[in-house]
């Protein structure tokens, strides 16, 4: 974590650190200072040293800093006040929320490395995630990289009677990106939530098979499901052939993919194709889509939309034209673009 994070810092912020105690007795005098419990606080919350190493370097016990931690907290050294985050309340972030009407929107400084970027816009938004979460929360979940490193990053969160659903089919893709179910199921894991998973292809030769498909119990049983969610966690993926997390998988041919492109495509959200404006598309391939039916999508309160990369920009404006998401995660490069 770097220096624009979920902290609140209150008085001041002295930059070096306390000389560490090395003896008991002195450590009861550092203590009681307010240098001492800033500097401890910062190596946990800024520098990310673990509570191990900070024993060690102030030669003292583990339970002793989760104590002084406990401290910041109570004396308001420390707040976790994640709406105060830096990275909300940059230029480009309120010009996209001014912009398009969203919630929040998160812009992370890119890194030299587009996976760097991507770890850390991800674990920005496992964050935000975390204080969204209550007893009873039903999550939908779509698929590709993004949610996989959001969802790797999140922290166990056990909540009460939680649900997470699968949004949208994916038997028959290849292994280049991480499965649905593979995501839902390691979710709710750190939910301890029960699991509901799409058994179905994303994309099947006809409406028909479609229909057939949807009246199995199983399949039936997720797609109710997909009616009654209150946050959902989506990728945004890109229209052109070339970017396709669609083709990557191999649920459409690079011919048809092209064909939609060509049509008007701007982005794809859940599967289905919507033009550079945020509406659906009345293509072939959207109505041969297994998962969630869009106009429920659009009725879920939370939307959390992840995408990095400049190739997604006119994915991502058009999902945000359309208000297709409530919430936005995205890096700088990208964000100046839309």
């Amino acid at each position: 974590m770097d220096g624009t994070n979920k902290i609140g810092w209150k008085g001041r912020d002295p930059r070096s650190p306390v000389q560490a105690p090395r003896e008991a007795a002195r450590y009861e005098d550092m203590y009681k200072t307010f240098e001492f419990l800033v500097s401890v606080a910062k190596s946990y919350y800024v520098d990310e040293l673990s509570k191990s190493k900070i024993a060690e370097l102030y030669n003292i016990s583990r339970p002793t800093v989760a104590a002084i931690l406990k401290e910041c907290k109570e004396k308001g050294i420390v707040e976790i006040r994640l709406n105060d985050n830096p990275l909300f309340a940059s230029p480009l972030s309120r010009k996209l929320v001014d912009a398009y009407g969203l919630q929040t929107a998160s812009v992370i400084p890119n890194e030299k490395d587009a996976s760097l970027t991507l770890t850390k816009t991800c674990r920005h938004a496992a964050l935000f995630l975390a204080s969204l979460l209550q007893d009873r929360l039903r999550v939908g979940v779509s698929w590709g990289n993004s949610l996989y490193y959001l969802i790797r990053q999140f922290a166990q969160s056990p909540i009460n009677d939680g649900e997470v659903i699968q949004l949208m089919g994916g038997l028959g893709g290849s292994a280049v990106l991480p499965d649905g179910s593979e995501l839902a199921r390691l979710f709710a894991s750190k939910l301890r939530a029960r699991c509901y998973t799409f058994l179905a292809p994303l994309v099947v030769r006809s409406e028909e098979l479609k229909r057939s498909l949807l009246s199995e119990k199983r399949i039936q049983e997720t797609y109710e499901r997909t009616r009654h969610i209150d946050l959902a966690l989506v990728g945004i993926g890109s229209a052109d052939p070339r970017e396709s997390g669609m083709v990557r998988a191999g649920f459409v041919s690079p011919e048809e993919a092209l064909e939609v492109f060509n049509a008007g495509s701007c982005c794809d959200l859940c599967g289905y194709h919507h033009d550079e404006y945020g509406r659906y598309m009345d293509v072939s391939v959207n109505r041969r889509i297994l998962g969630i039916d869009p106009k429920d999508f659009v009725k879920i309160p939370r939307r959390v939309g992840i995408a990095c990369g400049t190739p997604k920009a006119t994915a991502i404006r058009a999902a945000l034209r359309g208000k297709l998401v409530t919430d936005i995660f995205t890096d700088e490069e990208t964000a100046r673009l839309i």
